[in-house]
């Protein structure tokens, strides 16, 4: 059996511990297509950032939590309030309610993300809409020393589409995340920030698992390949 990467050369030495320790972190990650679902580290994760912009916006806060083996770890999380200097346009604090300079233990964007992914390693990643969640996090890890994030990355708004029985007939905002918690009862505790909004989808995460493992979606490769099914 075979692990499910091609192999990379070995981390540049030059470059920043942490990045190092991540790479060999990910090349020494058990996951494989047959890897049963309940053997999986999903690091379920969400970010609050000044804006929606990659290129211009920044991250104010970083949540993530821990799932393996059905269970949600409450203790095994992470939560990180980032100093940055921005100008806030009200909409933003509205969602989110961070104000510049507000949170007393706040670090910076470079330890942010260094304890990201050390918390990270070589898990799965999980998030709704992720894509932009990863850009932000490549954009503040490349400013750290880094590159891009390597770890399989697996979307739960993706994953209710799949599940969904007319995905093509859905309304606008069927799959967004306040829509979902509706469908599956999921309380939005602590909505729009990032801890509480991790929590949120790694519940979400635990319903779609076992809709899918209902309907064959056992392992690692069927669960990134998972056919469209009925609820």
């Amino acid at each position: 059996m075979f692990k499910w990467f091609k192999k990379k050369p070995p981390p540049d030495p030059n470059a920043p511990a942490f990045w190092r320790a991540y790479l060999e972190d990910l090349a020494a990650a058990p996951y494989y297509k047959k890897t049963p679902i309940e053997e999986i580290g999903f690091v379920v994760f969400d970010t609050e950032t000044t804006g929606l912009d990659v290129q211009e916006d920044q991250i104010l806060s970083i949540g993530a939590v821990r799932v393996k083996n059905w269970q949600l770890s409450v203790e095994d999380r992470l939560e990180c309030y980032i100093h940055q200097e921005y100008h806030p346009d009200g909409k933003t604090v509205a969602v989110h309610g961070i104000l510049p300079g507000e949170k007393l233990h706040s670090i910076a964007e470079s330890e942010g993300v260094r304890r990201f992914l050390a918390f990270v390693g070589g898990d799965v990643l999980v998030a709704h809409h992720a894509a932009f969640d990863v850009a932000m996090l490549n954009a503040a890890i490349r400013s750290a020393g880094g590159g891009k994030l390597q770890n399989i990355v697996l979307d739960t708004g993706v994953l209710a589409r799949r599940v969904a029985r007319n995905p093509q007939m859905a309304r606008p905002g069927a799959f967004g995340l306040d829509h979902l918690c509706d469908i599956y009862r999921i309380p939005q505790s602590d909505r729009h920030t990032a801890p509480g909004d991790a929590f949120i989808t790694a519940l979400l995460l635990l319903k779609l698992l076992h809709r899918l493992q209902k309907r064959g979606v056992e392992t690692l490769g069927a669960l990134r390949s998972a056919p469209r099914t009925g609820l």
